[in-house]
């Protein structure tokens, strides 16, 4: 083959590569659901014939060290240092800088992971979509919006009712638009009924197994914690600190237990590893634990201390390797009509690592819970009975062997190939 030809064949292969553009404004770049699920769960097996880019907050990680996939590339377009406050000005310009970068891209596919954006993704289908260049929007619904909005504590009273409107009403006006949906949550199709006459999959937060910490998952004989004899017992609270995730809460019932565990002769110590977007309530977490020498703070950047802060992101390994190394795991979501009914991806974590949860009893979670319970032994408290079920979550803790029957690794086990189907 000449080098005509060779060019020729190159100038083909360039013209039939597809682009895609994946969307968000505060979860970053590396984030695991866009980055680690579906941007590689695209790209795999693709033969070069699609090239991702992925536009939002920059990385919590040196992804540049993890990423070597020519075909994925990362636009950082917020940072911690110029968009510090969530709810700051420069949010209102937001969608226009990412529209800004669609022109540029110009994809033919576009995967919204923010609902500020999908207004910007569906205009630029309106002005680029034709029979010769057909463009798809695919809005990956990773939350209920208009419910954050509404009853979390995340935002102004006076804005609340009129973001969750608009929110809603727009959300149902433009599913005629969406070509297809990624549900991130059944509940989701009770919770927004209009839904169910859309193109959908269900696309949970369950675990991948795909990260340098998890290259030898397989072989690795997780949840066999040895704090019966050592008589040192880990407790982790890991992920995103807010009120909502209840983490005051969980230190409170860390301080309980670890009262308890004294009385028959073990040591309790808890971990911290999270990230936090709420000043006022990282002071607040900070304060609960300013004399507790048995709670530290896991930082990538610094060495456990508890001077430190939650301001800094955090990687998704740098979470699973904190998350191995523990003996349980506190889930104490607080009762929320935003989260009520959902999975976190915590808890597939948990399972996959098969570590014990201490989880709070929060609407629908009971009954789900309640299955794991008594099948693979997690454990459920109420917040508001939670004195009186300390001596028994200790009893557990110290008696009850945990995981003994086998998890089919569908319950937890994120699958690549719903993507593969549909993009």
């Amino acid at each position: 083959m000449t080098e005509l030809q060779k060019d020729k064949n190159n100038k083909k292969d360039t013209s039939k590569t597809e682009k895609i553009a994946i969307l968000s404004v505060l979860k970053p770049v590396d984030d695991v659901r866009a980055y680690q699920k579906i941007a590689k769960s695209i790209v795999n097996d693709s033969d070069n014939s699609k090239k991702i880019t992925l536009i939002g907050f920059e990385a919590s990680s040196n992804f540049d060290k993890e990423n070597n996939n020519p075909n994925i590339e990362f636009i950082e377009l917020f940072t911690s240092k110029k968009n510090k406050n969530r709810l700051g000005f420069w949010r209102f310009f937001a969608g226009f800088k990412v529209f800004n970068q669609l022109l540029k891209i110009k994809p033919t596919k576009i995967i919204v992971c923010a609902v500020e954006l999908l207004p910007f993704a569906l205009f630029f289908k309106f002005l680029f979509n034709s029979k010769s260049n057909p463009i798809k929007v695919i809005y990956d619904v990773q939350e209920n919006y208009s419910f954050n909005v509404l009853y979390q504590d995340n935002y102004p009273t006076f804005l609340k009712k009129l973001l969750a409107f608009l929110i809603q009403h727009f959300e149902k006006f433009s599913s005629s638009f969406v070509d297809i949906y990624l549900l991130a949550e059944k509940c989701y199709l009770e919770e927004m009924p209009y839904l169910k006459k859309t193109n959908y999959i269900f696309l949970e937060n369950k675990f991948l197994i795909d990260s340098l910490i998890t290259k030898d998952f397989h072989n690795s004989n997780f949840g066999n914690s040895n704090y019966l004899e050592t008589k040192e017992i880990q407790f982790l609270l890991y992920g995103s600190f807010s009120k909502t995730y209840g983490i005051l809460e969980g230190i409170l019932l860390f301080k309980k237990l670890e009262k308890e565990v004294q009385k028959n002769g073990f040591s309790a110590t808890l971990v911290l590893a999270g990230y936090c977007l709420d000043k006022e309530y990282s002071t607040k977490i900070l304060e609960s634990i300013k004399n507790e020498t048995s709670i530290s703070i896991a930082d990538e950047c610094f060495s456990n201390s508890i001077s430190k802060s939650f301001s800094h992101l955090i990687s998704h390994p740098f979470l699973l390797h904190q998350l191995q190394k523990t003996d349980f795991v506190i889930l104490p979501y607080l009762s929320n009509k935003s989260t009520q009914n959902c999975i976190p991806t915590k808890f597939y974590e948990c399972l996959a690592y098969k570590k014990p949860m201490l989880i709070s009893r929060n609407g629908d979670w009971g009954i789900e819970i309640g299955e794991w319970e008594r099948e693979n032994g997690d454990k459920g408290m109420g917040n508001e009975e939670l004195g009186n079920e300390i001596l028994s979550i200790v009893e557990k803790i110290l008696y009850q062997k945990f995981y003994t029957q086998p998890l089919d690794e569908s319950v937890w086990k994120f699958d690549r190939e719903i993507l593969k189907r549909i993009i």
